[in-house]
């Protein structure tokens, strides 16, 4: 309102800027360029398809260098913050969410590459379901420990596994067709199987948790978003 004089105060970690927060921050601003790389090439494959592919993949491997530099960066720095805990696993789902989403569309990937729909589905459903169920935990005891779990590591370490071999399908075809067919296929079974283990091993952390507050005590809770990325802070 006119007369009134009003503050704002940048969240702490976001600036001055920091080395962990500018890599995650990079990382970010990449993953429009990455999409729109894949995107580029939609289209018919022919004889060369997808010619942008391996630009896709130098952007997804620099912004995976970073995922890993800026974790061990904010230890070794002491540069921890909560806005960097936040920030870090959105980038890593904002990266899997849209990049498995347009490798489904066979404009996209080849009709024999591209992610069948029931993968995309259960990666969407496990994430969806374990925040569901945080949230309803946190209603219910008001606080939850966040820890990294194995099985989410591993989850994400398939997802964006998958994304690479879907992008060089085609390229792994000509080389060895046996080979890009047992990689895929390996990937589409696996992804499924490991996301069920994981919202399991989640919903066993978050019920030991519920009765370990009932009676007092404390139990570390992998959560979904800390779990889940693969260069934790």
């Amino acid at each position: 309102m006119p007369g009134k004089a009003f503050h704002i105060q940048a969240p702490r970690g976001l600036w001055p800027l920091t080395w962990p927060m500018g890599l995650t921050m990079l990382r970010l601003l990449l993953l429009p360029v990455f999409l729109w790389i894949l995107v580029l090439d939609a289209g018919p494959a022919h004889v060369l398809p997808h010619p942008h592919r391996w630009v896709a993949i130098a952007i997804f491997a620099v912004m995976a260098i970073t995922d890993k530099l800026d974790g061990y960066l904010a230890r070794r720095l002491n540069q921890t913050t909560a806005l960097g805990t936040i920030l870090d696993p959105i980038a890593d789902k904002l990266l899997i969410a849209c990049a498995t989403i347009l490798l489904t569309f066979p404009w996209v990937a080849s009709e024999r590459d591209r992610i069948p729909a029931i993968v995309v589905a259960c990666i969407y459903a496990k994430d969806l379901l374990v925040a569901v169920a945080a949230v309803i935990l946190v209603a219910l005891i008001g606080k939850i420990t966040i820890r990294p779990r194995a099985p989410g590591r591993i989850s994400t370490v398939f997802q964006l596994s998958l994304v690479m071999a879907t992008i060089i399908a085609p390229d792994l075809n000509r080389l060895w067709p046996p080979l890009r067919t047992g990689l895929l296929d390996f990937l589409w079974w696996a992804i499924p199987a490991i996301c069920i283990i994981s919202c399991a091993d989640y919903f066993r952390i978050g019920i030991l948790q519920f009765h370990a507050a009932r009676v007092g005590g404390s139990v570390s809770v992998g959560q979904h978003q800390a779990g889940d990325s693969f260069g934790q802070r």
